[in-house]
């Protein structure tokens, strides 16, 4: 008995006469046959690249350590090298001290020459009488002194020519003087002495007191040494201050500008000077030069990929189109 056969296979339709039926590789989304693709659809993966069954092994990139900048060290800079030379600290701090300690001195010493006791030819007390001699060319050359509360209205001075009433011989004091004491000698009056001769001064005991003649001459500076002394401490002593410390400052600032200076340009040689450049190294690894951590693995040369291999069964595309008939 003969078995029925099948029935004949139908061509499909709108497929065009001249294609040819190309099979379906194992992998990947089936795709009906006969139908064109769409002209914006993306163009299928080709079905006869296949993953190889051993995956190529990664591509290691050369990596060149990144080592920060080595610093350059500061140098030092001593301190002979820089200039203006120490010993103007030495000139400004001294200066201070000096200055202002001979200004002191000077004062002291014009202070004691004006307030200096003048020398007496006569000296007495309230009550009594002292007789001097003047020689010629002495005319307003003696004065009156006072010591405690004696005053010059309780004197009377007689001249050779007779004897005098009141203070008609008794004038102004030309200038002032007086010492360094509470009740200490002070300058009243000016004895009237026209002519050469004796004279006689007279003072009563009204006021008790001290009574002395000496030369003008002897305290007419004491002004101006006063004024001189009080200008020298006020003018030397600011003056020594101010140009110490001006010289501190100027030495100071300007060493420091040039050990700035000195920085810098060692500096500046320091980092152009050439540097060794560090060599390649594949993948991350120890600085080169350096010594394996102890238990670390030795690493080992990166293999190559292996080529990907090709189906055999696979053919050329024609020109044109995709593998699976379509057309672009």
């Amino acid at each position: 008995m003969s078995m029925p056969s099948p029935p004949p296979r139908e061509p499909a339709q709108n497929a065009p006469a001249h294609a040819e039926q190309v099979p379906q590789p194992a992998s990947g989304p089936a795709q009906p046959q006969g139908h064109y693709a769409h002209p914006h659809a993306p163009h299928p993966q080709n079905p006869y690249q296949q993953a190889h069954p051993y995956a190529p092994y990664p591509q290691a990139r050369i990596q060149y350590p990144q080592y920060p900048p080595v610093p350059v060290p500061v140098p030092v800079i001593d301190a002979g090298e820089l200039r203006p030379r120490a010993r103007w600290y030495w000139i400004g701090g001294l200066t201070i001290p000096i200055g202002g300690l001979t200004a002191l001195l000077v004062f002291l010493s014009l202070l004691l020459s004006a307030t200096e006791e003048p020398e007496f030819i006569a000296e007495f007390r309230g009550g009594d009488s002292a007789t001097f001699q003047v020689e010629e060319g002495q005319e307003g050359y003696w004065g009156l002194y006072v010591e405690g509360d004696a005053n010059r209205f309780a004197c009377e001075l007689d001249t050779p020519s007779g004897p005098g009433y009141g203070n008609d011989n008794l004038d102004t004091a030309p200038h002032s003087y007086s010492g360094t004491g509470y009740d200490s000698w002070r300058l009243t009056a000016e004895l009237s002495t026209p002519e050469p001769g004796e004279y006689e001064l007279r003072c009563d005991d009204v006021h008790t007191g001290t009574y002395g003649i000496a030369a003008l001459e002897q305290t007419a500076s004491a002004e101006a040494k006063l004024i001189t002394g009080v200008l020298v401490l006020v003018v030397l002593g600011l003056a020594s201050f101010v140009f110490g410390v001006v010289v501190l400052v100027v030495t100071l600032l300007r060493r420091s500008s040039h050990r700035a200076r000195l920085v810098r340009e060692r500096m500046g040689q320091a980092a152009g000077a050439p540097q060794p450049a560090p060599g390649p190294q594949q993948g991350p690894g120890p600085r080169p030069g350096a010594e394996p951590a102890p238990g670390a693995p030795e690493a080992g040369p990166v293999p190559a990929a292996e080529p990907q291999a090709q189906d055999p069964q696979a053919e050329p595309a024609p020109d044109g189109g995709a593998p699976d008939g379509t057309q672009h």
